[in-house]
């Protein structure tokens, strides 16, 4: 082959992969809407209003949750797909994790649990054409001691670094091991992925953001993965293993471009419906928000919120009632 062919051949492998990449994120544009669902120990295991003051086992809340219910109330608000959490901070997985086990030496039924509930919110979500994709975190177990030290996490190192939590590779090599077990799992049933706590004041960098990238699509090659950097000003893609942004933002004040991308990413938004992540009620008026999901899409955006759900998986009713409403009007403005 000489040096033209050479050069003929690598402009359609980047081509193809150009073409690729499209493909894989054209389902996330056509979606338009979705929302960000945090279920955990800490909030709908609690004395809070919305768990009617129910407390009990991790393993029983997990127990507690409908699916259908869940689905059901996601497809009538509008949501084309939803990111749910498979764990946050503590110890607490809503699903079986062989490989957390293993290393922690937890037994299924108090870290991890005997249910399967993202395989049935899967089920419940695909008979809706819902899609599914998971939150997971860069930085783990972070609030549970003998967690951290038998994955040997770098929280355990803060005293000696001003207490700041800085990575490394032995742990980012190993956390990534639980990740790639989430992603075995599921395989093609989760379609994407919102990575947080993977930030780089905390040591993340290409490197070892490319060794979560390849551990969470060890199961689906074709997920989309988007690694959050906390909340920022503007829209854009800070990795080079980004499929899409993180988008975390506090206001909604900022529109894609035509075309909805940014960086080469597909561009896409993350605040929260309450007065904060995983709180009742909305800040927004119905036309503000209404005619901001709108005008993003319009522009080839995506819009997620961050909903609250309850402990029987049911939503927050009002936060159900006003985005029934958001997307009957938005119906009625596309006739």
């Amino acid at each position: 082959m000489n040096k033209y062919n050479k050069f003929l051949f690598f402009l359609t492998f980047l081509s193809m992969m150009a073409k690729a990449q499209t493909e894989n994120i054209t389902w996330l544009r056509d979606a338009k809407f979705g929302i960000l669902v945090h279920f955990l120990n800490s909030l709908q295991n609690t004395k809070e209003p919305w768990n009617q003051g129910k407390v009990t086992s991790w393993e029983q809340c997990v127990n507690d949750f409908n699916t259908e219910t869940f689905a059901q109330q996601a497809n009538e608000i509008g949501a084309r797909y939803v990111i749910f959490t498979v764990q946050q901070g503590d110890r607490n997985f809503c699903i079986p994790n062989i490989t957390f086990e293993k290393m922690t030496g937890y037994k299924r039924g108090t870290a991890t649990v005997n249910r399967d509930l993202i395989a049935d919110l899967y089920n419940s979500l695909n008979k809706r054409n819902i899609k599914l994709m998971l939150y997971v975190t860069g930085d783990g177990v972070s609030r549970d001691y003998d967690a951290a030290v038998k994955l040997k996490n770098p929280m355990l190192d803060a005293p000696k670094n001003n207490n700041q939590f800085i990575v490394h590779d032995a742990w980012v090599n190993t956390w990534s091991k639980v990740l790639e077990d989430i992603s075995l799992r599921y395989r093609k049933k989760i379609s994407g992925w919102w990575v947080d706590g993977a930030y780089p004041f905390i040591g993340y960098n290409e490197i070892r953001l490319k060794i979560l990238s390849d551990a969470l699509k060890k199961g689906n090659p074709n997920a989309l993965i988007a690694f959050n950097q906390a909340p920022q000003n503007i829209v854009k893609s800070y990795s080079k293993w980004d499929d899409y942004t993180a988008g975390e933002m506090y206001h909604i004040n900022t529109k894609p471009e035509i075309g909805g991308i940014v960086n080469g990413k597909q561009w896409h938004i993350l605040t929260f419906l309450g007065k904060d992540w995983a709180l009742p009620g909305s800040r927004f008026s119905k036309n503000e928000l209404s005619n901001y999901i709108s005008e993003v899409n319009k522009n080839g955006g995506v819009v997620s919120l961050d909903v609250l759900v309850k402990r029987d998986g049911s939503l927050d009713p009002m936060q159900y009632s006003f985005l029934k409403d958001i997307l009957k009007n938005n119906n009625k403005n596309n006739d």
